[in-house]
């Protein structure tokens, strides 16, 4: 009965967890050029960024953005020649690939002036050509994350590219002006 009452006690001084405020955050999502100087010459078109795109999530919550396309993929999978009693026929199949990205936010806002904290899984699907195989592959990957928001304050989630030493010129296509993936958090 005494081990009882400790652990009552114990309990009853233990510290409860506060809720989250209930209101919805707003989460955008950018890409942006890392620095503005200079100026990329090329034979090939620049890739696009991607569009800012701004989520309404309940604060503890849960977002999912996704970026995709399906392409169907269709081959021979037999040839029959025509025979005496028979006909000739090909028989076709078909499959679908899908690539893109999907992200899923999850953020917790303890309120006031604090930061805000997001979970960040990122899933996606690449479509990788195989030379001299008959299909291409399905790839697949995944990668989760926590970052801390302040809120109203751009957070960089991920980097891309590469920055092109100043004074050297290059033809390689690798060679990509740096960009970045960016989150801000809001409590309207």
């Amino acid at each position: 009965m005494r081990l009882f009452l400790t652990l009552l006690s114990l309990l009853l001084a233990w510290p409860v967890a506060a809720q989250l405020p209930e209101r919805d955050l707003v989460l955008e999502l950018r890409e942006i050029d890392e620095g503005g100087a200079g100026y990329v010459v090329g034979t090939r078109p620049q890739v696009p960024l991607m569009p800012p795109q701004q989520l309404q999530v309940r604060n503890g919550g849960a977002a999912r953005l996704s970026f995709s396309q399906v392409t169907p993929i269709q081959w021979v999978q037999s040839v029959q020649a025509q025979g005496a009693l028979t006909g000739a026929g090909v028989k076709q199949g078909l499959i679908w690939l899908q690539a893109g990205q999907s992200l899923q936010f999850k953020p917790r806002w303890p309120g006031g002036q604090k930061p805000a904290t997001v979970e960040v899984e990122v899933q996606t699907q690449n479509v990788r050509q195989q030379p001299g195989k008959d299909l291409p592959t399905q790839e697949r990957g995944e990668l989760s994350t926590t970052v801390s928001a302040p809120l109203g304050q751009w957070v960089t989630l991920a980097r891309s590219g590469q920055a092109p030493q100043p004074g050297v010129y290059s033809s390689n296509a690798a060679t990509q002006r740096p960009r970045l993936l960016q989150l801000r958090v809001t409590a309207p």
